[in-house]
């Protein structure tokens, strides 16, 4: 299990339209960003391109 804690990102995580809800220890997003996400990445797009493309930054 991950001790990594989104603290100080669940402000700026949830203003991604494609978050449907941020905690402490886990990132809940939307229904419709899951499909997206996994067509893209059959279809030969990178995570990191796909993310990069739905508003996401380097949360780090």
């Amino acid at each position: 299990m991950s001790k990594r804690l989104f603290t100080t990102q669940i402000k700026l995580l949830e203003s991604n339209p494609n978050i449907e809800h941020v905690s402490e220890r886990a990132i809940s997003y939307k229904p419709e960003f899951k499909l997206h996400a996994v067509q893209a990445y059959k279809s030969g797009r990178a995570p990191m391109q796909i993310f990069l493309e739905a508003g996401f930054s380097c949360y780090r």
